[in-house]
C-alpha cells in the first residue's frame, strides 16, 4: 500500500514552541505509513535545519504574503503535483495562506492546528477562519481554553474540533553534553543559588517585566537568588536596559536563543511563566514539567491545564507583580515544596504532555480522516 502523502505548512521554523510541535509530530511519525515533508512559506530557522539534518524533507517557498493571488495558485499547484492527501496547517498565516490553496488544489484532507488565542482578531479575521473552517476536516486545538475560543470566539461548530494537548520529549528536540554545574558556573551561578528560569520570546505578552519587578522586590531578602531568561525578541536590548537601571544585571542572565533548552532547565530551581494576555497552553511548561521543575503560572489562556495550582505550582493573576513575587518566594524558602510539587508536574507530564501520548492521537487522526474520506 502506498504511503499517504502529508504535509505541514507554516510561516517558518524558528525555535518557539509551535515550531517544537511540527518537529516533533513529523520526526516520529510512522514513516512505513506517511511521507512527510515540511513546507515553510516564508523562510527555514534553527529547527529548519535541525529537521534536514535528520533526514525530513523541508521546502523553503519564499512566500510571503497571501495578498498576491498569484503566490496562492502557485502553492495549490505545488499542492497537486505532489499528490499532497493530508495538509496539515499551523500558524494564523500558514494555516490561512495554506488553506487557500488546498481549496485551489482540492486536497482531500485539510487539517488546521491552532495553537494559541487569537483575541485580537478583526470581524475579517474572524470571516476568513469561518469560511476557510467550511474546508476543513478537523481543527486541532491544543488545550481547552483554545478549543473555546475556537467555538465562542470564532463561532465555528464544535463538531469541527479536537483537543489534542502538546507533548514534548523529556530529553528535548536538541541534545547538550554539558552537566548542570558546568552549566550553572558558565552562567556565573553557585551551586546554591536559587535560579528562577523563564524560557518564552522576548515580546511583550509573555510579561517578561513583571518577572524583572518580583526579582527586584526579592533581590534583597534573597541573596542568592539568580534569574535565568531565555529567549529572544524585539525587547531584548529594552529589557536588559531595564535590569541595568534596576541593579540587576548580577541577579538576571540574559541566554538569547537556545537550543539545548532541557539542560537550561536542569540547573534551575523553578519556572515562571507571566503571559499577560494570551497563552494557548505553553510548551516550555511541559518542558519545565518533563525536567521535574515546579511552575508558577498566569491564569491566563491554558496555562490552568497545565499548572493545579498548589499541586504541580502555583497560578497567580496576570500583570501582579507583588502576588508573583509571593509566590516565588514561596518556592524559594521551601526546597522541599519545590522538590514535591516537580514530582507531582513530572507525574502530569508523563499521563497528559508526552511527545509519544501527542504522536499517538495525531496519527489515530490521520488514520480515521483517511479510511472516512479515501475509503
Amino acid at each position: 500500500m502506498a504511503r499517504v502523502k502529508v504535509v505541514h505548512i507554516v510561516e517558518d521554523l524558528g525555535t518557539g514552541g509551535l515550531e517544537k510541535v511540527i518537529a516533533y509530530i513529523v520526526l516520529a511519525l510512522d514513516k512505513k505509513k506517511y511521507d512527510v515533508q515540511v513546507w515553510c512559506l516564508a523562510r527555514g530557522g534553527q529547527i529548519a535545519d535541525e529537521l534536514i539534518d535528520r533526514g525530513i524533507c523541508v521546502k523553503i517557498l519564499d512566500m510571503d504574503s497571501y495578498y498576491n493571488p498569484f503566490s496562492i495558485i502557485k502553492l495549490a499547484g505545488l499542492l497537486k503535483r505532489n499528490n499532497v492527501i493530508i495538509l496539515h496547517t499551523h500558524g494564523y498565516f500558514g494555516s490561512t495562506f495554506g488553506r487557500l490553496g488546498a481549496i485551489l488544489a482540492r486536497t482531500p484532507i485539510v487539517i488546521t492546528h491552532v495553537h494559541t488565542t487569537y483575541y485580537n482578531f478583526n470581524r475579517r479575521n474572524l470571516f476568513m477562519e469561518r469560511f476557510l473552517s467550511l474546508f476543513t476536516v478537523r481543527i486541532i486545538c491544543i488545550s481547552q481554553a483554545v478549543e473555546r475560543f475556537v467555538v465562542d470566539v470564532e463561532a465555528i461548530s464544535e463538531k469541527k474540533t479536537c483537543l489534542i494537548y502538546n507533548g514534548v520529549d523529556e530529553f528535548g528536540l536538541f541534545k547538550s553534553d554539558a552537566g548542570i554545574e558546568e552549566n550553572r558556573k558558565s552562567l556565573g551561578f553557585g551551586k546554591d543559588d536559587v535560579v528562577a528560569i523563564t524560557v518564552a520570546s522576548l515580546t511583550g505578552h509573555k510579561g517578561h517585566r513583571v518577572i524583572i519587578d518580583a526579582v527586584r522586590i526579592l533581590s534583597d531578602k534573597h541573596e542568592g537568588l539568580r534569574c535565568l531568561i531565555v529567549g529572544d525578541g524585539h525587547l531584548r536590548r529594552e529589557l536588559k536596559s531595564y535590569c541595568m537601571e534596576l541593579g540587576l544585571s548580577s541577579k538576571i542572565a540574559f541566554t538569547g536563543q537556545r537550543k539545548d533548552i532541557m539542560s537550561l532547565l536542569r540547573i534551575a530551581d523553578l519556572f515562571v511563566l507571566a503571559s499577560t494576555e494570551r497563552e494557548g497552553l505553553g510548551i516550555a511548561l511541559i518542558e519545565a514539567e518533563a525536567a521535574r521543575l515546579p511552575l508558577i503560572g498566569t491564569k491566563v489562556g491554558g496555562i490552568p491545564e497545565v499548572i493545579v495550582d498548589n499541586r504541580n505550582g502555583l497560578l497567580v493573576a496576570p500583570k501582579d507583580v507583588h502576588e508573583l513575587a509571593s509566590a516565588m518566594e514561596r518556592l524559594i524558602k521551601d526546597k522541599a515544596l519545590r522538590e514535591k510539587m516537580g514530582e507531582a508536574g513530572r507525574k502530569m507530564y508523563e499521563e497528559r504532555f508526552s511527545a509519544a501520548r501527542m504522536i499517538k492521537e495525531i496519527e489515530l487522526l490521520y488514520d480515521r480522516l483517511t479510511e472516512k474520506q479515501l475509503g
